[in-house]
């Protein structure tokens, strides 16, 4: 099922490539597949299409972070952070805070 929900969120895709909504439904699917490597690319291609996606920070995050690139994470939600700052999502960037000081945590 998860598949074919990709092979739909791809030929969307075909027809709307700036799309970062639909961008952010394919990497939740490859999320969902631990499919951490095409979920990031995914994640990223939101967030430069629409960096106010704050959402989509998030989700890279955890994603680099499940990569073992931690620096990438800590990047991502400072960006995030960033981001739900510009929009007023202060959830968001709260939650965002709260995975950046437990990764430092664990750094230490």
């Amino acid at each position: 099922m998860v598949q074919s929900k990709i092979e739909t969120f791809t030929a969307m895709l075909a027809e709307q490539p700036e799309n970062a909504m639909i961008w952010y439904g394919l990497a939740s699917e490859q999320y969902k597949l631990e499919n951490w490597a095409e979920a990031a690319k995914s994640l990223r291609q939101v967030v430069s299409l629409n960096p106010d996606y704050t959402a989509a920070y998030q989700m890279l995050g955890t994603v680099l972070a499940k990569m073992d690139d931690l620096a990438g994470a800590q990047q991502a939600w400072r960006d995030g952070i960033e981001a739900a700052g510009r929009t007023g999502a202060w959830k968001a960037g709260q939650h965002m805070q709260a995975l950046l000081a437990g990764v430092a945590g664990a750094d230490e």
